[in-house]
């Protein structure tokens, strides 16, 4: 009996990790789709503000990875795509 719950609790602390996996990953979709757009903006000004977003952007996945929700992989890819879009 003990082993059937600790297996469940164990189960649902997996599904838990990995639903916070991918939401982080669905919000660094998001944020390089921003960042594709905002440089996508011919003037300045809107460049600027593109950098100063990916800045923000980068800075947000250091701490998903830094709290465990995303990989180091997928860290080190979503930086790469976004400084690309510098």
């Amino acid at each position: 009996m003990r082993g059937r719950i600790a297996a469940a609790a164990v189960g649902a602390s997996v599904a838990k990790n990995k639903a916070q996996a991918a939401a982080a990953q669905q919000q660094a979709a998001a944020a390089q789709q921003q960042a594709a757009a905002a440089q996508q903006q011919p003037n300045t000004a809107s460049q600027q503000t593109g950098q100063e977003d990916i800045t923000q952007k980068l800075q947000k996945l250091a701490n998903l990875k830094q709290q465990g929700l995303i990989s180091e992989e997928e860290y080190q890819k979503m930086k790469a795509d976004l400084l690309a879009k510098l």
